[in-house]
């Protein structure tokens, strides 16, 4: 219906958030959310989050400056959160085993 271009010049940020967006982070959220994987819930609201704070926030400021190192960094500070989190999550289940022997 409307462009997001049009929206963003008229300055109405928050609409600039796509409907196949939010259908498709329910369409992800909801499996997980049927079998009560939390965590995994969590996860990908993070990154559906991040993602969202690049296109509506950050993406004009980064990519202001002529390099791709502002951006990399973000990508790469998301990233490592993203792998923190699933290390955490392995070694919580590598101690919970041993706990219940």
């Amino acid at each position: 219906m409307f462009d997001t271009d049009i929206l963003s010049s008229l300055g109405l940020s928050n609409h600039l958030i796509s409907m196949w967006q939010v259908f498709l982070y329910i369409a992800i959220l909801v499996p997980f959310l049927m079998v009560q994987r939390v965590k995994f819930c969590l996860l990908i609201t993070y990154i559906y989050t991040y993602y969202l704070a690049y296109i509506i926030y950050w993406g004009d400021i980064i990519m202001s400056d002529n390099t791709l190192a502002p951006f990399f960094l973000y990508v790469v500070s998301g990233l490592a959160v993203v792998v923190l989190f699933v290390a955490a999550s392995f070694s919580e289940q590598a101690r919970r085993k041993k706990w219940y022997r």
